[in-house]
Formats: structure tokens, sequence, C-alpha cells
């Protein structure tokens, strides 16, 4: 493989997974050179122009949300986790797959649950009606409280499955199972944090952060799932706040 010329120094680990073993791909460099790992299969382009002394740079950021009434809430010791792009992609795309064909089960389940639910609301309202006249029946009374249990017990069985469906797109699904991050860190009190990514590339930025209200005690979850690029900078600064947590519909959101 020839070296690069001058001053520059070839690179020889992967920006991404900093695997050593790589290889110039072939074709016309026009000032540039494509490289290819071999562990990872990430390519990348090396700018002969650009000095390859450090191919990794600096994200920082700050995680903090902001309340109804403008307070604005540092989020402290929050693991925050750096993925690269592919890895990431990936595991959105099973997820996402795998929460649609079991929404479509629970679907189906929730369907045929409220057909039965429906039919013994009808039973116990008649029950009851029927029970109305004769208060003192001990025998009315019996039955009537075996129809009332049973759509309690159905209400209940309809209640979880939906819970399960509404599960299937909540960011504590799609953060379950994340891949190994190739950086990660905490915020400090602040919230604020640097991570040490690779200068060429995308990656996955997930955060999953909680904060209690004071006023009523009440504890809200919050999660990102934010794509990142330094552009070949030394250094990008991101913001993980209201407006691009999961539901906001942020463009660099990886999760519409």
């Amino acid at each position: 493989m020839t070296d690069v010329p001058g001053s520059l120094r070839r690179p020889t680990r992967c920006p991404v997974c900093k695997g050593g073993v790589i290889q110039r791909m072939s074709g016309p460099a026009h000032g540039a050179m494509w490289f290819q790992c071999l562990f990872c299969n990430h390519m990348w382009k090396f700018r002969l122009d650009d000095p390859y002394e450090n191919p990794n740079g600096e994200l920082t950021g700050e995680v903090f949300i902001v309340a109804e009434g403008g307070d604005r809430y540092a989020l402290g010791s929050v693991a925050v986790n750096a993925i690269a792009e592919d890895a990431f992609q990936r595991h959105l795309d099973n997820k996402t797959r795998q929460g649609e064909l079991e929404r479509q089960r629970l679907q189906r389940e929730i369907e045929r649950l409220s057909a039965r639910l429906r039919t013994a609301e009808a039973g116990d309202d008649k029950l009851w009606k029927i029970l109305q006249a004769d208060a003192d029946n001990s025998e009315k009374a019996h039955a009537w409280s075996v129809a009332y249990n049973q759509t309690q017990k159905l209400t209940k069985e309809l209640d979880a499955l939906k819970v399960q469906r509404n599960h299937l797109t909540s960011g504590e699904y799609f953060f379950d199972g994340l891949p190994p991050a190739i950086a990660a860190t905490k915020t400090d009190t602040d919230g604020k944090f640097t991570l040490s990514i690779p200068r060429q590339g995308r990656f996955g930025v997930a955060v999953c952060a909680s904060h209690e209200t004071l006023a009523d005690k009440s504890k809200n979850t919050y999660f990102w799932f934010v794509w990142v690029s330094l552009d070949r900078q030394l250094s990008q600064h991101v913001v993980l706040t209201n407006d691009n947590v999961l539901g906001a519909g942020s463009a660099d959101s990886a999760l519409r």
C-alpha cells in the first residue's frame, strides 16, 4: 500500500471499531483516498490535505429539560452513549420490525378480548337490573357477583394488553438491547458531557434520563435517539432537550 505523500500519515486503524486491519480501496485519488475496515466493513474517505494526526474529535453537549413554567433542569449523572451508525440503525430497524409483528399479535388479542368484555358487560348489566328488583335474593346476588368479577377480570387483562402494545413504541423498548457504544460517559452536575468520537462518520447518541417534579413528586423519564457527526471538525456541540427528545419530531432524531 502506498504511503501518503509529504508529512501526512496514512490511517492505521478504523475510526469506528478501532480495528487495525484496514485496506485502501482501489480507484483514482483525486485529492482523497478511500479505506475499508476488514472487521466492521466501515468505509471512510481520507483527504490528502487533512492531517490524520488525530482521527478523533470532541463531541461536547448538555442534557436538560425545560418545565412548563419555564424552569430549566440540568440532568446530571446521566449515561451518554455514542454508537456507530450502522449498528445503531440496524438495532432500530430490528426493534421496529419485531415491535410491529408483536403489535399486530397484541391487537388481535385486544380485539378478541374486547368482544368478550362487551358480552360480559351486557350480562353483568342484565343481572344487576334483575337483582335490583329482588335485592334480598341470594342466588341472584351471587349470579351478579360472578358476572361482575368476570368483567373486572377481563378489563384488567385488556388493560395489560394495551400497556404491552404501547410499550412497543416507547423509548424504553428501543433503549433495551442497544449495541455497544464506541464511546460513553456521564453528564456532570450541570448536565454537560464530553465524548471522544471519530471526526468522520455519523453516530447515534442514545440517552435515558429521569427527573422528579418537586411539586407533586411525579417522576418523568426522557429518551433521546439523536444523530450526530463531527463533520471532520475537531469538535461539535449538541444540546439534548425538549426540542429533540423522543416524540418531539426533531429533524435530527433517529426515531420519528
